[in-house]
């Protein structure tokens, strides 16, 4: 048997050192490279159809009418025309609304004009079967309630 002192055991073993941790280092390094690699992707070459303009349907707008109820002097309006009389705005909204039946109709009123002319025009629109219609507000600002 061979019989190996002390002093030349530590001295070998201080000599050669550990890999392992390198090892473990660059093989992680290795790994992180082949993830992160742009690989090309093979495709095959394929012809797509040609759409023409006729053939892309179109989109449109929704289309809205907006009916404002204001406070001082003609109490009534649809867009920018403005009505004294009731009886000659509810035709004409009519009118407008049977032009293009998917209008939604927007109610834009003056928060000081009184409450029952907003009553009147929601009764007409019910009466009438007008379905499609929001009432436009303005989001408070700041401390309040919700």
């Amino acid at each position: 048997m061979i019989r190996i002192n002390d002093i030349d055991e530590t001295s070998a073993s201080l000599s050669m050192a550990d890999l392992t941790p390198l090892l473990d280092v660059v093989f992680i390094v290795m790994v992180f490279l082949l993830f992160t690699a742009n690989v090309q992707t093979l495709s095959l070459p394929v012809e797509l159809p040609q759409a023409t303009q006729q053939e892309v349907p179109l989109t449109t707008a929704p289309k809205t009418l907006t009916v404002s109820i204001l406070e001082q002097g003609e109490p009534w309006a649809i867009g920018e025309q403005k009505f004294d009389q009731w009886e000659v705005f509810a035709t004409s909204l009519l009118e407008k609304v049977k032009e293009a039946p998917d209008t939604t109709v927007l109610i834009a009123g003056d928060k000081d004009a009184p409450l029952g002319n907003l009553v009147k025009l929601m009764m007409f629109l019910s009466q009438h079967k007008i379905e499609a219609a929001q009432v436009l507000m303005e989001q408070e600002n700041g401390k309040g309630d919700s």
